[in-house]
């Protein structure tokens, strides 16, 4: 990185970190975190190898081009950390990352959503972000419990779902089992949701690197699922990297089963699904699965992009997303 890019960079920090809090409605002020973004800037020169996980976490959080807030709210399975932005009274938009992610992979998606939504960007209870479990969860039953749970500590009556790969299929079994409160389902590359993940030469770099998880190997695993690594900020590869190199298991990936037609074709919400034309986990089958067994669906092909289709192709995920959640109830603010 130059000199001139890192001066680029902390200018930008500085301004956001001045500026990054939100109005907060009742149900959110007694969650709240103080505004401590300002020190976050002060992490970006330093070496991430010598950082801790929330280190850097707040490194690359430090990547959200947008006023926010951090929450930390209580439940019965442990403490959850919740991102939030946007207009107070805007409508409700929940974001679900996917595996080895966090909350801070929106940071390409955040400002452009909180323009006219009211976002609330989760860190997965069993995920790799600052949510942090009192106990081991023994089923993917108690994880999508905890969803509820936090849903109703935050009063969030209705919302829109967006589901990124591991995220997508979470949206829409929350879907499925409470139709009532899920006003729509946006899906980015959802992972195990209409077909089995077959085995490709991508996959088995991932596994491999997960594996033997060296700095010197993480372009080429992420040359699997981005499609333009480049373009990904270097803040969120490092805090990606220290998420594969602790090594926690992928709890309940195997019980990620797709879904069946009975179940898809059960669905009353509106979804959208985007996949990328380069995606290792959903190509053109996954599509034409999700045309004929969602009874209200929207497919697009996101070109040049990878499985990370909302860092290849953010500026066309997020038009995209602005229009679906605005056709299907949620008015988008001026």
């Amino acid at each position: 990185m130059s000199s001139i890019t890192r001066l680029a960079i902390i200018g930008t920090l500085l301004f956001i970190g001045c500026n990054a809090s939100v109005d907060l409605d009742r149900s959110e002020k007694q969650y709240a975190l103080p505004d401590n973004s300002k020190n976050y800037t002060d992490l970006v020169e330093r070496d991430p190898d010598e950082l801790s996980q929330e280190e850097l976490y707040n490194r690359a959080l430090s990547l959200w081009n947008t006023p926010y807030r951090e929450l930390r709210i209580p439940t019965s399975v442990g403490e959850s950390h919740v991102i939030v932005a946007g207009p107070e009274d805007g409508e409700v938009v929940v974001l679900m990352h996917g595996l080895n992610a966090s909350a801070t992979m929106w940071y390409p998606n955040a400002a452009p959503l909180a323009r006219h939504y009211r976002i609330y960007a989760v860190d997965d209870i069993i995920g790799g972000g600052k949510s942090q479990p009192s106990r081991d969860l023994e089923s993917l039953d108690e994880v999508l419990d905890w969803y509820s749970e936090l849903f109703d500590r935050l009063e969030l009556e209705q919302v829109h779902l967006v589901g990124a790969s591991r995220g997508g299929w979470v949206a829409i079994q929350m879907a499925l089992n409470q139709p009532e409160r899920i006003r729509s389902v946006a899906l980015l590359s959802p992972a195990q949701t209409f077909s089995w993940i077959k085995p490709s030469f991508g996959l088995l770099e991932n596994l491999r690197f997960s594996l033997d998880p060296e700095r010197k190997k993480l372009r080429g695993a992420l040359e699997t699922m981005a499609a333009n690594v480049d373009d990904i900020s270097q803040l969120y590869i490092d805090q990606y990297y220290g998420k594969v190199r602790e090594g926690t298991p992928s709890q309940f990936l195997l019980d990620m089963r797709p879904f069946d037609k009975k179940k898809l074709r059960s669905l009353q919400v509106p979804v959208l699904v985007l996949v990328g034309d380069q995606d290792i986990i959903n190509d053109h089958k996954s599509l034409a699965k999700a045309n004929r067994r969602l009874p209200d669906v929207e497919t697009h092909v996101i070109e040049g992009a990878g499985h990370f289709v909302s860092f290849d192709g953010a500026e066309e995920v997020n038009a995209k997303l602005i229009s679906f959640i605005a056709a299907h109830g949620g008015a988008a603010k001026k």
